[in-house]
């Protein structure tokens, strides 16, 4: 059975993007394994020591190459990407060669804020990071915005509404099609090449 990892991309405990997680991870269980990894741990990343990392880096790095996939949600702030964020992915790409826990590893991503009107900022910028370090985003828009007025009470159990629901479901439908069709096979292909022609 194939493994997707949730990465939450906001440290607060009871976050509107760990509360949007667990909904998602609720629609793939029966399909999929699931994993967690708190980025809690994770301190800011230092050059010098990216091949003598930390073991919660090394445990990151461990859980991004164990998953056939990997589902995001995350803030935006100020604009732009969670440094939380931007610091687990500098970690979890380095030793950047040959090959790095990301590379072609499908990616989607969902942003959760309180605004209504901001986040597609921090959604492009993970796409395009995650892409750059050899990663293979899927790059189907999801902004929830106004989020804390989108989760309801379902029989006991915390959801969505009907059509924040519905676009949840598509963007995890994106990821397993992205899976279960080798989405990240060019992207490793290309990284390989891309090695073989640097070195």
């Amino acid at each position: 059975m194939k493994n997707i990892l949730f990465l939450v991309g906001s440290l607060r405990k009871d976050s509107l993007n760990k509360r949007l997680s667990l909904v998602a991870e609720r629609l793939l269980a029966e399909k999929y394994v699931t994993t967690r990894y708190d980025l809690a741990d994770i301190p800011l990343f230092n050059g010098g020591f990216e091949r003598s990392a930390p073991d919660s880096v090394l445990g990151l790095r461990e859980a991004i190459s164990a998953a056939d996939g990997v589902f995001w949600t995350t803030p935006e702030y100020n604009y732009a990407l969670p440094g939380v964020v931007k610091n687990a992915i500098d970690w979890a790409s380095r030793p950047m060669l040959p090959r790095n826990s990301i590379v072609g590893t499908p990616m989607n991503g969902v942003v959760a804020t309180g605004s209504a009107t901001n986040g597609i900022r921090s959604l492009t910028d993970l796409i395009r990071i995650w892409n750059g370090c050899g990663g293979a985003a899927v790059g189907f828009d999801f902004v929830l915005q106004q989020a804390h007025t989108k989760f309801v009470d379902q029989d006991g159990e915390e959801n969505l509404e009907p059509v924040a629901l519905k676009m949840l479901k598509f963007n995890i439908d994106n990821l397993q099609r992205s899976i279960d069709g080798k989405g990240g096979a060019v992207a490793t292909a290309n990284w390989d090449a891309y090695v073989g022609h640097t070195t």
